[in-house]
């Protein structure tokens, strides 16, 4: 039996469809039974509790060899990042050590490493995860993906968004900024792959295509039919912006956000080596990602 949290987010349902489509044995963690609709018609059992509950933790993990780990947010205030996040993962790894799990898979993200830990509390906290993961005596896989995306949420829908209504394309600073996306039902393989491996891995992601921000947007518009012209937006502009969208519930942008895309290139660094290791191969173009996204026929 395979634990999976964050399971109704946008890559878990992936990943769980995934797994079930593959035969596994999948428990899903749900927080309420209106995030279980998200899981209708896929084969698997549903369990509710909560990173930040240790009993809910205990119970779920019951009876399970391995766990994939995909809960994380991307907003909130320092505070909620140690809990949710840093906490709810250590919960959860005890959970694991006292039931016998052997396996267990954590999900990442590029750019996280010791230079950047201090710069934006998502990176310290996915930094902590990893430490915490490798000191936690189980067998384990940490992947790193680069932006993950599909037609069915996630950044690419926000992207699509604004390209569709948006007069002018906002392009933040000069767009040379490098990014590698993945298709979300390739990140699920990884995880599929990472299960099986006996081995404890440290993976980074990407697909096989990498662009600066101004092709991406190009590619985009492209495969959606449309002309609208780019603007380059200063970081400094965005910033000031950024101050008062992050007051919105689900905020577009954030100063810490615009921070990690100012560290620099979302990219591989041992040119897909570990991938190649991992088992992972012909993962999805991203001229193909686009055109699947946005419902386009060849």
């Amino acid at each position: 039996m395979i634990l999976v949290t964050g399971a109704t987010g946008f890559v878990g349902g992936h990943v769980v469809r995934m797994l079930a489509k593959a035969g596994e044995r999948v428990r899903a963690l749900v927080r309420d039974a209106s995030g279980a609709e998200a899981l209708d018609g896929v084969e698997c059992e549903l369990v509710r509790g909560d990173v930040t509950d240790p009993a809910s933790l205990r119970a779920a993990v019951e009876g399970c060899t391995a766990v994939v780990h995909l809960v994380a947010i991307l907003t909130g205030k320092s505070d909620d990042f140690e809990r949710v996040m840093i906490g709810g993962t250590r919960n959860l790894l005890d959970a694991a050590g006292t039931a016998g799990v052997r396996r267990f898979v954590q999900m990442s993200a590029l750019g996280t490493s010791e230079e950047t830990k201090d710069t934006v509390p998502y990176y310290r906290a996915k930094w902590a995860i990893e430490e915490a993961v490798r000191d936690s005596g189980l067998g384990y896989a940490i992947l790193r993906p680069s932006f993950v995306f599909a037609g069915d949420g996630g950044a690419l829908a926000q992207f699509t968004r604004i390209a569709k209504l948006a007069p002018v394309t906002p392009v933040i600073g000069s767009g040379k900024q490098r990014l590698q996306p993945i298709w979300a039902d390739d990140l699920a393989r990884a995880v599929a792959l990472a299960l099986r491996s006996s081995d404890d891995l440290l993976v980074e992601l990407g697909g096989p295509d990498v662009v600066d921000w101004n092709e991406f947007w190009s590619q985009l518009k492209t495969a959606l039919g449309t002309r609208r012209p780019s603007l380059h937006v200063p970081f400094w502009l965005m910033r000031s912006q950024a101050v008062l969208l992050e007051r919105l519930p689900r905020p577009p942008v954030t100063r810490d956000q615009l921070r990690m895309l100012e560290l620099g290139d979302n990219v591989v660094s041992d040119g897909g080596a570990g991938m190649v290791a991992l088992g992972l191969d012909d993962c999805l173009p991203l001229a193909e990602q686009l055109r699947l996204a946005v419902g386009r026929p060849d």
